[in-house]
């Protein structure tokens, strides 16, 4: 049972940009043809979160914070690109390329690039041979610093294309990522330390959250395509200049995280941690967030860049040989 788990786990994720972009379609056809049952189903977003972000965080082992200690120089990179150069680059990048834009397809544009990595980030770090501990402590660490800074920026640089209040994100911020974070970790630690053990979590558990994770998203993704279906037909040119602007940023904040690391002397295998969790942004979270908060064409970056990030990531994946042995010269 176990192994055909982990085999339906490695399906989703090897295609993942077929199943989202059939899941857009259908969303989208369904929104059309139903816009009455697509709109009643924008409460479920919330779940669907929850059944998203608590497997995710079932995973992550709060021990691995301990981890910091050993190199603090590889956190403060990784925070800088992800809450500091990441959100200013994104609306520098819409002031001058998306001007006359809908203002919320801008606020989704920015909140997608100040969202910060996604849990895939850990396995595209052990892929390309770099060190899946700091992929961990970072991905925690950033959730944590995400609660306040998420906030933050969007009422600094989103203000001025929509209204929008700290408060309000913060209270969403709280139900949509906070409550299950808490869940999720609370019951890890009871799954370890009362009731089934390490072992028996690691084995017999562990495998089974990847993949219900990966449903959660792709019912959200659902849900606020669906809803938004009539928005997104009308505007469907965005999706090109979404596209041309996703290969364009995204390459740009991992080389620069690659650059500065090596800049400041850290090795290949902290580095390639640092630069996926500098490019590969967490889609679920920024979508519920998306839809709670600005709605409308907000969705749609959330929405449509996975299919493109994937692409990317892989293509970084090819090129991390190269990569580590330029960190070796």
């Amino acid at each position: 049972m176990i192994k055909k788990v982990q085999k339906f786990s490695k399906f989703l994720k090897k295609y993942l940009p077929l199943f989202i972009f059939i899941d857009i379609v259908l969303a989208l056809t369904v929104g059309i043809i139903f816009p009455n049952f697509a709109s009643s189903i924008k409460f479920l977003v919330n779940y669907a979160m929850f059944v998203m972000l608590f497997p995710m965080m079932m995973g992550i082992s709060i021990e691995e914070l301990k981890l910091v200690s050993r190199d603090k120089k590889i956190l403060l990179i990784s925070i800088a690109i992800n809450f500091i150069l990441s959100p200013i680059i994104a609306y520098l990048w819409a002031r001058y390329f998306f001007t006359g834009l809908d203002p919320k397809f801008i606020a989704g544009w920015i909140l997608k690039l100040t969202v910060p990595c996604s849990s895939m980030m850990v396995a595209w770090t052990g892929l390309s041979k770099g060190k899946t501990e700091t992929a961990l402590v970072i991905q925690v660490v950033s959730f944590i610093i995400a609660i306040i800074a998420i906030p933050l920026w969007m009422t600094l640089l989103v203000g001025s294309y929509v209204s929008i209040s700290f408060i309000f994100i913060l209270e969403k911020i709280f139900w949509i990522v906070v409550i299950p974070m808490l869940a999720g970790i609370a019951t890890r630690e009871l799954f370890i330390h009362k009731k089934y053990g390490k072992e028996v979590f690691k084995n017999d558990i562990k495998p089974f959250l990847p993949p219900i994770s990966s449903i959660g998203m792709y019912f959200i993704i659902f849900i606020a395509i669906a809803g938004e279906a009539s928005v997104i037909l009308e505007n469907l040119h965005l999706i090109w200049i979404l596209t041309i602007s996703v290969f364009i940023v995204y390459p740009f904040l991992f080389l620069l995280a690659i650059w500065i690391s090596r800049k400041f002397g850290i090795s290949y295998e902290n580095a390639i941690a640092i630069g996926f969790g500098s490019a590969a942004k967490n889609h679920g979270i920024t979508l519920a967030l998306a839809l709670n908060t600005f709605g409308g064409l907000s969705i749609l970056p959330p929405s449509i860049v996975p299919m493109f990030q994937i692409i990317l990531m892989l293509g970084i994946w090819k090129m991390s040989p190269k990569i580590e042995s330029w960190f070796k010269k």
